[in-house]
């Protein structure tokens, strides 16, 4: 698109401005529409939009810009970055709460595409359960090739994700073959779970109870504060010799009972309401340099018109949602089934 409507642009100027749209769509992708699926109540709706387009709402702010400030146009266009006295960063607390491995599954629902009705109201059969495991590095690499990014992605839309929950993460990821800068197979294999706490301890993020205190939240002085699974509460008084605030954040997050239509933990919640502002509001492309000198006037309106990962999908594959997608939202899961028990897809993660 760019290459057609400039054409004295080079390579290199050609890559940068479209590594910026492309940067700026995943971005609003991942606020007005991600998001909504993870905390799916109208409440986070109206709020993840108002964080893009302010309360006077988009069909204002396309005629207007972003001239009201932040609360009645949103934080995308700012005059200056609002940095609250600290560079723009992702924080380590983020990274603990970002980890969500248990979204996967052991193995891919490989679907038949040719033999299947091409009634849109009918899922794809199952052709092959492929273990997640095979999809991993070079070779992981080299099958998902041979699949094909269509059937790859009707696949993925039909499988739904597993839940953030205990007892619920891969273990294929329990014995993963790491690699090196070079892409080798290191000799020793990893356990992600086991890693990711350690990381944790290493840095010195928090503990639960800290964590929360941290936040202004109320800790837990007994374990039936987490949660009312009589198994998860046995569990951790073993484990952690009934003390709660030897608990570890990432346990504690998987442990405590979600707010309705959460697909995260309120404590892990609180950090990510933060984190989906502050990456707008502190970033000068999408403050200052949200413009058309920057991105291109063209770029821009892409930037703009775009307004769900279904509509960037329409865009290379044209006849795909039409035939293989039933919901409005490309972030839910695309068969007209029964609703699992998670409604998030298999590609949300």
């Amino acid at each position: 698109m760019l290459k057609e409507n400039y054409p004295d642009l080079d390579d290199e100027k050609l890559y940068h401005h479209a590594r910026l749209v492309t940067s700026a769509v995943i971005a609003k992708i991942h606020t007005i529409d991600w998001t909504v699926q993870l905390l799916k109540t109208d409440t986070l709706l109206a709020g993840m939009r108002i964080n893009w387009y302010g309360f006077l709402g988009k069909k204002v702010k396309d005629l207007f810009g972003p001239k009201f400030g932040p609360i009645l146009s949103g934080l995308v266009g700012l005059r200056r970055p609002l940095d609250h006295g600290t560079p723009y960063s992702l924080t380590e607390e983020f990274v603990s709460v970002y980890r969500m491995h248990s979204l996967l599954p052991e193995n891919f629902l490989l679907r038949d595409l040719k033999t299947s009705s091409s009634s849109a109201d009918k899922c794809p059969p199952v052709q092959e359960e492929v273990p997640m495991k095979a999809l991993v590095g070079k070779e992981g690499e080299r099958r998902l090739s041979s699949i094909g990014m269509e059937r790859m992605l009707v696949s993925l839309g039909h499988q739904a994700s597993g839940a953030l929950t205990l007892w619920n993460y891969p273990s294929w990821m329990r014995n993963l073959i790491a690699h090196d800068i070079d892409g080798e197979d290191r000799p020793d294999p990893v356990d992600m779970a086991a890693l990711e706490i350690y990381r944790d301890r290493e840095r010195g993020v928090a503990r639960y109870n800290e964590f929360r205190r941290n936040l202004l939240m109320i800790p837990i002085s007994r374990w039936e504060d987490l949660t009312d699974d009589e198994k998860v509460i046995e569990a951790l008084r073993e484990i952690y010799d009934d003390d709660v605030e030897k608990l570890d954040l990432q346990i504690g997050l998987h442990a405590e009972k979600p707010i309705k239509g959460f697909a995260i933990s309120e404590t892990a919640f609180f950090i990510f309401l933060l984190i989906a502002s502050r990456r707008l509001e502190a970033d000068r492309f999408f403050t200052t340099n949200f413009n058309a000198k920057t991105y291109t006037e063209k770029g821009l309106e892409w930037v703009n018109k775009t307004e769900s990962l279904k509509e960037v999908i329409d865009r290379h594959f044209p006849d795909m949602t039409k035939k293989w997608m039933r919901c409005e939202c490309a972030f839910s899961v695309w068969s007209s089934s029964p609703t699992p028990k998670h409604h998030l897809p298999l590609y949300f993660r």
